[in-house]
């Protein structure tokens, strides 16, 4: 697999690919990171920009990162050199723009930043700087070096973008591989189904014995550990620590903005499905009638009465009602106003004025916030200590009676919760947490402390480790029966599609010989050579039936089965000018990246580009 990955990664296209991904990965600050100067163990040059072996270490990170790639697997992928080759591509480009005379406006850089998604802000989706400087510092980069970076990022995608433009494949070019790609196969299918090969034996004793010693893998039990489990819970620390009222009053008058309660009001709500209906409503209502007898009175049984409960004004489920609602006097009715749900007409039936939460009244809040503060600093401070104390080697149970910890242990169990026994482990708080945690660690190691919720905490430390096993024969009998009668029902199925594909290349019609054998005929469609419109015809089918000739024949495997088929008709491409448009818009893409290749050889030329391979073999990624 690696061979023909690195195959892959040498030609034209995937370069190419490369030089795009670096440069999109400019949006997080490499303009103002790989620009600057001075730096030790340069790997690079182009032309008077130096490339860093730490700018590259911080670049090939990126890249493998965002592909999910292991450092050491895309280090063996050869990917850092594929990094480096598009960090010095994005460095010819810089340069040939400036020589160019292309230079990007302040306005059109600015455009490009507002319109970024990732800088709205979600509940207006409009451009945030707040949101904007949070991302930059989150990743690493400030506003002048994104800035630059975003200015020479476009200048080098206009610049490419020029260049490709005029990369037109001619239609004699276009002609041959459209009707290569449009022309399409149809054959008659017989499926068989593995489980209708009813003539196989039942398994001997020996059958059972080499099946189970040839396939051993597929009999294997589950890693399972055993584990030490430490439950900490910010409750149980809350009981022993106090507060004071000092300590309370501090808090009140630190927090006061949360003790300043707002007005606020209650209402009927009258939702209506016409404006008319509401107006009618609103009359009879500030005529004297209550609301329930105008809302039966209207004799519409879509008129709804919905109470809105005390809420401040800044709260109100529907916000074009806030300012007509809290306007209101004691029994007044608003006028109708139209939300997506319809009408409403509000009638202010009790009102809360704004006040100040006494400290007496919030004391009690206040105290409990506090506690719990407390505790959580004292469980995670009790936590570090019980870790240090177990890299000291000192035992589990020692290290928890001294913290006053409670010790569970674990009997041997797999990630997915059973145990040797087959049994599920009995319940255990945070059960999914706390084993995926363990079984990221080694034997012997101990967790960092992991939460199951906002009272309980964990630690775990892997006391043993049991390693996947075959499994006796004793124990897997019926498993293995079940699988050797399934790999013979198999080999039945295919020696039986050899015999079809016999008769079907003779000649003989495809319904008399599935019904001869038990299978199901079917005609495909129009296959194209692709596959994408096979639907389920295995994709190994689609590819044979585009080698055979007419009344040709080729079998393939399907999910618990076999498929055999006969080709019936060769047809031409027809014409279809969005599918011709897609094979013209592919070859230019193609072409694209042609002429992107010879011109980044052709700057690498000009501009001078220099790789010390010494200083890049200074990289060493270990799994």
């Amino acid at each position: 697999m690696l061979q023909i990955l690195r195959h892959k990664a040498g030609s034209i296209v995937v370069k190419v690919l490369f030089v795009l991904l670096i440069l999109s990965f400019a949006i997080w600050g490499i303009g103002d990171i790989f620009r600057n100067r001075g730096q030790t163990d340069t790997v690079a040059t182009v032309g008077d920009v130096t490339i860093s072996l730490g700018q590259l270490d911080t670049q090939f990170r990126q890249v493998a990162q965002s592909q999910r790639i292991p450092l050491a697997v895309a280090q063996q992928l050869g990917l850092p050199q594929r990094v480096l080759d598009g960090m010095v591509s994005g460095f010819l480009y810089d340069q040939f723009a400036a020589d160019l005379g292309y230079n990007l406006s302040n306005d059109a850089v600015a455009d490009a930043v507002r319109d970024n998604p990732a800088f709205r802000d979600p509940a207006t989706n409009q451009f945030s700087r707040d949101r904007f400087l949070q991302l930059l510092q989150a990743n690493g980069t400030n506003e002048a070096g994104f800035i630059a970076s975003q200015r020479g990022q476009q200048q080098q995608q206009d610049v490419m973008r020029a260049l490709f433009s005029g990369a037109e494949p001619p239609q004699a070019l276009v002609d041959p591989i459209y009707k290569y790609r449009r022309e399409t196969r149809i054959a008659d299918t017989i499926t068989l189904r593995n489980a209708d090969q009813t003539g196989v034996p039942q398994p001997t004793q020996a059958d059972l014995e080499a099946y189970h010693k040839e396939h051993g893998d597929k009999f294997q039990s589950p890693e399972y550990r055993t584990l030490n489990l430490v439950l900490l819970k910010t409750d149980e620390f809350a009981k022993s620590v106090s507060v004071s009222e000092d300590e309370a009053h501090t808090a009140y008058d630190k927090n006061q903005a949360n003790y300043e309660k707002p007005e606020t009001r209650r209402f009927d709500q009258v939702i209506a499905p016409t404006k008319e209906l509401a107006d009618q409503i609103a009359a009879a209502v500030r005529s004297g009638k209550p609301v329930q007898q105008a809302v039966d009175e209207s004799g519409n049984a879509a008129v709804k009465l919905i109470p809105v409960d005390f809420t401040a004004k800044s709260a109100m489920p529907i916000p074009a009602l806030a300012d007509p609602g809290f306007a209101l006097a004691q029994g007044q009715a608003t006028d109708p106003v139209q939300s997506p749900f319809g009408w409403h007409v509000l009638v202010l039936t009790g009102t809360q004025p704004a006040r100040t939460v006494p400290f007496a009244e919030a004391r009690a809040e206040i105290e409990t916030q506090l506690k719990q503060s407390k505790a959580a600093d004292a469980l995670y401070d009790a936590a570090n200590k019980f870790e240090d104390a177990l890299a000291d080697n000192v035992p589990v149970d020692k290290a928890a009676a001294e913290f006053g910890f409670t010790v569970t242990q674990v009997p041997a169990v797999a990630q997915d919760g059973t145990t040797q026994s087959g049994q599920p482990l009995p319940a255990l708080p945070g059960q999914a947490q706390v084993l995926q945690a363990a079984f990221q660690l080694q034997q012997g190691d101990v967790s960092p402390m992991g939460t199951v919720d906002d009272n309980t905490s964990f630690i775990v430390r892997v006391d043993s480790i049991i390693p996947p096993a075959t499994e006796p024969l004793a124990k897997v009998r019926d498993e293995v029966a079940a699988a050797w009668t399934e790999q013979k029902q198999a080999d039945a199925a295919t020696a039986l599609a050899t015999d079809i594909a016999k008769r079907l290349a003779a000649g003989e019609a495809a319904a008399d010989v599935a019904k001869a054998v038990g299978g199901q005929v079917a005609e495909t469609p129009a296959l194209l050579r692709d596959g994408s419109n096979a639907g389920a015809v295995p994709a190994a089918l689609v590819r044979d039936l585009f080698a055979a000739k007419v009344g040709g024949t080729a079998t393939a495997e399907t999910p618990g089965g076999r498929v055999v088929a006969r080709l019936t008709k060769i047809e031409p491409a027809k014409p279809d000018a969005t599918a011709e448009a897609a094979v013209k818009q592919d070859l230019q893409r193609g072409l694209a990246v042609d002429v992107g290749g010879g011109l980044d050889q052709a700057l690498r030329a000009r501009y001078g580009v220099t790789v010390d391979q010494a200083v890049l073999a200074r990289l060493s990624y270990q799994e």
